[in-house]
């Protein structure tokens, strides 16, 4: 069965571009531009990994949007991508997040987090 990642991040770019890398992987891939909309995707979509931008504009932030899907799921599989990894690393682990990956991040690094937690 195909491994499935979720992608949550507000800038379309970023997004697009862990989408591609993530594909070339081989996995399946959905994304959201927010927290909410992370939350409802979680649900239907059934994750093995969410990759989770910490900062984002809309009304429900990684953090929250974290916390919610452990509430829904207490055994996803939750990697932090942030530029604020300095300043917001404790919040973000106490979430319940894996691991923080701080932006800008390489390919490499992202390919080796994945292959770390799905194979």
């Amino acid at each position: 069965m195909q491994k499935k990642v979720l992608v949550v991040d507000d800038e379309s770019l970023l997004r697009d571009l862990l989408v591609q890398i993530i594909q070339n992987m081989g996995y399946l891939v959905e994304q959201a531009k927010d927290g909410e909309r992370a939350v409802e995707l979680y649900k239907k979509f059934s994750p093995d990994l969410v990759i989770m931008d910490i900062m984002m504009p809309a009304n429900i932030d990684g953090i929250q949007a974290t916390e919610k899907i452990l509430k829904y799921d207490s055994k996803a599989v939750i990697i932090a991508l942030t530029a604020f990894s300095s300043t917001k690393g404790d919040d973000i682990l106490k979430a319940g997040v894996k691991e923080v990956i701080g932006k800008p991040a390489k390919s490499a690094d992202i390919v080796e987090i994945i292959k770390k937690y799905i194979g």
